[in-house]
């Protein structure tokens, strides 16, 4: 079962059973200082793994203002 991953409305698909957030964030050509990796309802930190069955989403970080 490959672990699947939410990311701005498209779902993508990773065929190993574990892997490294900021691998995660790397194959999807983002930054890891503007995106963060929301396993199960909880942000976790990039060396984090996510496994198959996991729930999982990408966001990115946005900030700005004066």
């Amino acid at each position: 079962m490959p672990i699947k991953v939410l990311y701005r409305g498209k779902e993508y698909e990773f065929p190993e059973k574990k892997l490294k957030a900021k691998e995660l964030i790397r194959r999807l050509g983002l930054s890891p200082l503007s995106s963060l990796v929301v396993k199960n309802g909880e942000v976790i930190p990039e060396e984090d793994y996510v496994e198959e069955g996991d729930e999982v989403r990408v966001i990115n970080a946005i900030s700005g203002g004066t």
